[in-house]
C-alpha cells in the first residue's frame, strides 16, 4: 500500500466512510473521497531551530567578573528550643490498666433512677390504662 499524504484520523474517517458491502442506495451517493473532511489536517511540523554558534553561546551566557563580590550567604535560621519532657517512671502493664480501668468512673455507672423505671417497665402487672 503506498503511502498516504493524510494523516491517522483522515485516513481513519475514509475507512469509516467507505461501506464495505455496496448497497443499490450507494449509487446515488458521492464517493467518500470526494466528501470534505471532518477532521482538521494536522499542522505542518515546525520549523527546526538553528544551531547557535559559540560565538552566540557565549552572548547568553552570564558573566562572571572577579571585581563583583559574591552574594552574602544568607543567615543561619535560629532552632527552636524543644521543651523539656517530663520523666516520669515507666508505668507497668498492669498499672495503666488499673489507672484506664478507674478512670471516669461517673460516667460508667449506671443511673439509679433509669434501673428502677426499668425494673418497674419488665414488671407483669395490669395495664395502668385499664379501669378496673
Amino acid at each position: 500500500m503506498g503511502r498516504d499524504d493524510k494523516d491517522i484520523y483522515q485516513r481513519f474517517e475514509l475507512v469509516v466512510r467507505t461501506p464495505k458491502r455496496r448497497i443499490l442506495l450507494d449509487a446515488f451517493l458521492p464517493p467518500p473521497q470526494t466528501l470534505e473532511s471532518s477532521v482538521t489536517p494536522k499542522e505542518p511540523p515546525p520549523l527546526p531551530v538553528p544551531e547557535m554558534s559559540p560565538e552566540e553561546m557565549n552572548l547568553y551566557r552570564p558573566r562572571e567578573s572577579e571585581d563583583e563580590e559574591p552574594a552574602p550567604e544568607p543567615k543561619p535560621r535560629s532552632k527552636r528550643k524543644v521543651a523539656a519532657k517530663k520523666k516520669e517512671s515507666p508505668k507497668s502493664l498492669r498499672e495503666e490498666i488499673a489507672e484506664f480501668m478507674h478512670r471516669d468512673q461517673a460516667a460508667l455507672a449506671p443511673d439509679d433512677d433509669l434501673t428502677a423505671s426499668i425494673d418497674t417497665a419488665l414488671q407483669p402487672t395490669a395495664d395502668p390504662d385499664k379501669k378496673k
